[in-house]
């Protein structure tokens, strides 16, 4: 009786599965976990199915795409062409290969050579870094509330990144890892992306530079050429944008490396480690002194004395600023009196007062003519109230810096930049960068690099959910994913969402220099109608590479 009920609701079942997902303009081949027992029976889509066989004859091809372009396990295969890459020196510049193969890929496996320049200069491929990318699934979508900022369907995301090499030595990875680099099997019709990381030395030589990359497989080769125009300037170690990333379970110095290594700041930096973290750009720390106080709490605990915050930046030794975070998100709390005196005992000491509030009258004075928090830190909503009434201006004339922040959804203005997984990757280079510099951002702030929900035993190599009244964000909370299951234990590996951050950083950096430079001021019109505010920021990548490329222009030049 079942079997036959099933039967007869199969072809409807069937239709809702290929409807709805043909609806979310994506193929439905691609579709989550819980279709593709099913999927492949009905439609033939091979490469979700576990039964498929690679056929080791079967021919392969490979090709390279944009950085800022994510990779569907069912995308279709593209011209084998030449990828063109543009950078200053110390900057990163990245790309994506991707091999398929219709009958499947036994022993895929990717290497790189060096790069070729003027006058027989050459960049080594040890500057090269190599990731193979990984899927994680999307069951169901992150919040939407309308607007022209929408997530990007559900499916198999591109977003994990495992190294072919360990970061910490250049060498093989020993350690007994779930997921592999390379060589690895790739089912047939099924897409495999690698990440390919360029950082262009200090010392390289303006020009243009060849590599080539092979892809091997199937016991055949296919070779591809990658260009890197090197421009005439230098990007600095340490970042113009401050950042606050904080690891919540991954406390390490190889993991904050690995966060620096994407020009993004740790913040809380134990003594020990300033000196050696200062070597990959660390440009602030914060002391992690708190006051319990948040949205939850509306209570804070007394101010500490001066003494407190003197004695834990001097065991830092460094000349890099430094602030402490003790306030989170307590516009509606009433605590002004507690920020002025905690803000007066840190300014005493020479630390910075940074808390998750609204700039106010009462905030821009601790007492003594200073504002009593000195950074700022608002989501597009508080900035847009905080525009409004002329809070934003006020604060910056005492001397205050605005950073962004964004968590979960943001639904007062659904068109601003929103860091979940499942929205495109222009959500994450476009604030750390041009719109960052079109609002005046000194700036970003996000709660966690690793949070790992350990009640429900979350593995966010296969499940990025975050739960926040039941719910979903998806990969909220983690730009990181736990080293362990690579090989790597006691650190972290980044994920895709982390790398668009970092070039957000780097195209910030380029105002940056215009600005120093004083050739901002006829480039100017380029960033604002790239990035004119929250709700009207271009999602086009063409358009965000052809703005840098002739930012990037006029710096090369004299």
């Amino acid at each position: 009786m079942l079997g036959e009920t099933f039967a007869r609701l199969l072809p409807t079942v069937f239709h809702v599965i290929v409807s709805y997902t043909k609806s979310m303009n994506r193929s439905w081949c691609s579709r989550p976990m819980f279709f593709f027992v099913l999927l492949p029976v009905l439609t033939g889509c091979p490469a979700m199915s576990p039964l498929a066989q690679i056929d080791p004859t079967g021919s392969l091809q490979v090709w390279a795409v944009s950085s800022l372009e994510r990779v569907w396990a069912d995308a279709p295969a593209q011209a084998n062409r030449p990828i063109e890459l543009f950078a200053a020196r110390g900057e990163y510049q990245s790309f994506q290969i991707v091999a398929f193969g219709s009958k499947g890929v036994r022993g895929l496996n990717l290497q790189v050579s060096d790069l070729s320049g003027p006058d027989g200069a050459t960049i080594g491929k040890n500057n090269i870094t190599l990731y193979r990318e990984h899927y994680v699934p999307v069951e169901v979508n992150s919040p939407y509330k309308g607007g022209s900022n929408r997530p990007q369907g559900l499916g198999y995301y591109p977003d994990a990144l495992i190294p072919f090499l360990n970061p910490a030595t250049d060498k093989p990875i020993t350690g007994q890892a779930v997921y592999g680099s390379v060589p690895i099997d790739i089912a047939p019709g099924h897409d495999q992306p690698f990440w390919v990381d360029v950082l262009v030395p200090r010392k390289a030589k303006a020009g243009l530079y060849k590599g080539k990359y092979s892809v091997s497989g199937n016991g055949r080769t296919v070779e591809g050429e990658f260009r890197l125009t090197v421009w005439n300037f230098e990007l600095p170690l340490e970042p113009s944008l401050q950042s606050f990333v904080p690891f919540w379970f991954t406390y390490t110095a190889a993991a904050k490396i690995e966060l620096l290594r994407n020009r993004l700041m740790p913040g809380r930096v134990a003594p020990a480690d300033v000196r050696r973290l200062s070597e990959y750009g660390l440009n602030n720390i914060e002391l992690g002194i708190g006051s319990g106080a948040n949205y939850h709490t509306c209570k804070a605990s007394p101010a500490p004395s001066p003494e407190v915050f003197k004695a834990a930046k001097a065991a830092r030794k460094t000349d890099l600023p430094v602030y402490d975070f003790a306030f989170d998100e307590v516009d509606e709390c009433n605590l002004g009196q507690a920020l002025r005196d905690w803000g007066r005992s840190m300014h005493q000491a020479g630390v910075l007062n940074l808390a998750t509030v609204s700039p106010t009258p009462e905030l821009l004075d601790d007492g003594t003519g200073k504002p009593a928090v000195d950074v700022f830190v608002l989501t597009p909503q508080m900035y847009e109230k905080s525009k409004a009434n002329g809070m934003i201006e006020a604060a910056k004339a005492k001397g205050a810096s605005i950073w962004f922040y964004t968590a979960l959804y943001r639904a007062e203005i659904p068109d601003a930049p929103q860091w979940l997984l499942d929205y495109s990757p222009m959500n994450f280079r476009i604030s750390s960068g041009f719109l960052a510099q079109s609002l005046g951002f000194n700036g970003i702030l996000y709660w966690a690099a690793d949070y790992v929900d350990r009640s429900r035993g979350q593995d966010p190599w296969q499940d990025p959910r975050y739960f926040e009244n039941k719910t979903v964000f998806q990969g909220d909370g983690s730009w990181t994913y736990p080293g362990d299951k690579v090989g790597l234990p006691g650190t972290v590996v980044p994920s895709m969402r982390l790398k668009w951050l970092r070039d957000g950083v780097q195209d910030y950096e380029y105002i940056e220099l215009l600005k120093k430079s004083g050739k901002y001021s006829k480039l100017a019109w380029m960033v604002q109608r790239l990035a004119p505010d929250f709700s009207n920021w271009n999602h086009d990548p063409t358009e965000l590479e052809a703005t840098r490329r002739k930012l990037g222009q006029a710096l090369s030049q004299p």
